[in-house]
């Protein structure tokens, strides 16, 4: 047996979708033409020179007379000043980069200190994000080794001066 259909009033309040009325919306950065595209880039550059000129920030840790930099933040940076004050004791001369600001990434730091330093090592609670960044500041002119763990984890100032000391022995 089939329900019986009837008349409904319309709906005169619900929406109904496109109907051809108005026109569509257009994202306009579709349409730049190239030159309009090029000043808005340079507009853009320009903001983020300023926002890199006066927004990095970073902090340091015994890097007079460092030999090996780590850089680290957050929690792991709080356990490798621990493992620089035992590596210290050790005869290991280390010190510490810690980005506040991860964007924008104090890169001109680590490179300043790559005229000093003779090594680098990023320690992260992660598979290797920040080494990259480190990587790249210090462009080619020293070794940068990457000690990690995930899983929550976090590294102990142990795990970190065994680095330290595989990369004085390598040095």
């Amino acid at each position: 047996r089939q329900p019986k259909k009837r008349e409904l009033p319309p709906k005169t309040w619900a929406a109904t979708g496109y109907d051809g009325s108005k026109p569509r919306a257009v994202i306009n950065s579709l349409y730049i033409e190239a030159e309009e595209m090029q000043t808005v880039n340079s507009r853009l550059q320009a903001v983020y020179k300023k926002i890199t000129d006066n927004e990095t920030r970073w902090d340091t840790f015994m890097m007079d007379a460092a030999d090996i930099c780590i850089v680290a933040y957050g929690t792991v940076s709080r356990v490798a000043r621990n493992a620089i004050i035992k590596a210290r004791e050790m005869g290991i001369k280390a010190g510490l980069i810690r980005p506040i600001t991860l964007w924008p990434f104090p890169s001109q730091a680590i490179a300043e200190a790559a005229e000093r330093c003779k090594a680098f090592l990023a320690v992260e609670r992660s598979a290797g994000q920040m080494v990259e960044d480190v990587r790249l500041a210090v462009n080619g002119k020293r070794p940068v080794s990457f000690t990690g763990i995930t899983g929550g984890f976090v590294p102990t100032p142990r795990q970190i001066t065994e680095a330290l000391s595989a990369i004085k022995e390598a040095m």
